[in-house]
């Protein structure tokens, strides 16, 4: 009897464990253009970029822009749930020509040299479309 009790919470745990597994986000498709003017340049995997907290273990890509006289590098970094995002996003380190935000299980964090106002805004919200959920 006390082994079926054993073998049957053991069974159970295994079952229990399968179904609570979160796979982590895929690459997400940001925009390859945004106008006026910005082009993507390179797009690939990433270490986390500096000034997230270290507990964090999200997947990273990093997207590089031209603009006219201006450039950006976005990071997008994928965590397992939204939580863990905004935990992240909540504590990065906040710089100059620096913008961070949450969208769903991502956190980016854009950086840009040159550019007016409106140009890295079109590219920032650009990226939050691309990765709002349809």
């Amino acid at each position: 009897m006390r082994g079926r009790v054993k073998l049957s919470l053991l069974l159970a745990g295994l079952i229990c464990g399968a179904c609570g597994e979160v796979s982590m986000p895929r690459r997400p498709d940001l925009p390859a253009s945004v106008s006026p003017g910005w082009t993507r340049k390179s797009y690939e995997a990433s270490a986390p970029p500096p000034g997230l907290p270290d507990p964090a273990a999200p997947v990273c890509w990093k997207a590089e822009y031209a603009g006219t006289g201006s450039s950006a590098e976005v990071w997008a970094c994928g965590y397992r749930g939204s939580g863990s995002a905004f935990d992240a996003e909540q504590r990065a380190r906040a710089e100059a020509n620096t913008v961070k935000f949450q969208e769903g299980n991502y956190l980016v964090i854009a950086k840009w040299n040159g550019g007016s106002r409106a140009e890295v805004t079109a590219l920032i919200r650009a990226v939050q479309r691309s990765l709002q959920t349809k």
